[in-house]
């Protein structure tokens, strides 16, 4: 069987053809191409919503951190607090070292003398020297004997009263008072005439109370 020729026309119409399928491959490549790197452009800010979101995680977790830290700083004082307001107070003053408190019991006649009981109370962060309550023309050491009464009507002054030995009849031998804890504490003094009925207490650094009632 004998093949005709192909002639110029059908040729030209079969490369033409041929031109055009090369060219919309080459467009449709083009286009997915373009699509991947679109889609890949569109991704990539996904990612920094996440890194933002942490950084508020981080300053969280370093919260509770300050908080336990003044919680700790806080401790002596609340404890001191409590303590105070567990005690049964007549008065109250404050003391040159800031956070300790004279709490004032009570102040009752006996047959010749007054008895002075109280509380000192150490809300402070650090150690309350008793030695700084010691008074003169006293033997022993760390005692209440420096504090006193004053009678401001009759401008009479009262110290504790001392025994044999020369030792105040007060507490003695005080240990210091560690920070946010408490020592009951008391002193005799003589007794003023029945006609005094309030009187002044006075204590080392700490602000003086007035009209305190003396109890029969």
């Amino acid at each position: 069987m004998a093949f005709r020729p192909v002639d110029g026309k059908l040729s030209s119409l079969i490369a033409s053809g041929l031109l055009l399928a090369a060219t919309l491959g080459g467009c449709t490549k083009g286009s997915q191409t373009d699509t991947q790197t679109s889609t890949a452009a569109t991704t990539q800010p996904v990612a920094a919503p996440a890194a933002a979101a942490a950084a508020p995680a981080s300053k969280d977790a370093a919260q509770p951190v300050a908080s336990a830290a003044t919680d700790a700083t806080t401790q002596p004082q609340a404890a001191a607090t409590a303590a105070a307001a567990g005690t049964n107070a007549l008065a109250t003053t404050d003391g040159s070292q800031a956070g300790t408190k004279f709490v004032l019991n009570s102040l009752a006649r006996g047959s010749d003398t007054v008895t002075l009981k109280f509380t000192l109370v150490n809300g402070s962060d650090k150690l309350l020297e008793t030695s700084k309550f010691n008074g003169n023309n006293y033997r022993g050491y760390r005692s209440m004997s420096g504090i006193h009464l004053i009678d401001t009507v009759s401008k009479k002054k009262y110290f504790p009263v001392a025994d044999t030995d020369g030792n105040c009849v007060c507490s003695n031998d005080v240990a210091d008072i560690a920070a946010g804890s408490q020592a009951a504490l008391w002193v005799k003094f003589p007794a003023p005439p029945a006609t005094v009925k309030k009187i002044s207490v006075e204590v080392p650094h700490f602000i003086p109370l007035d009209d305190v009632p003396i109890a029969q």
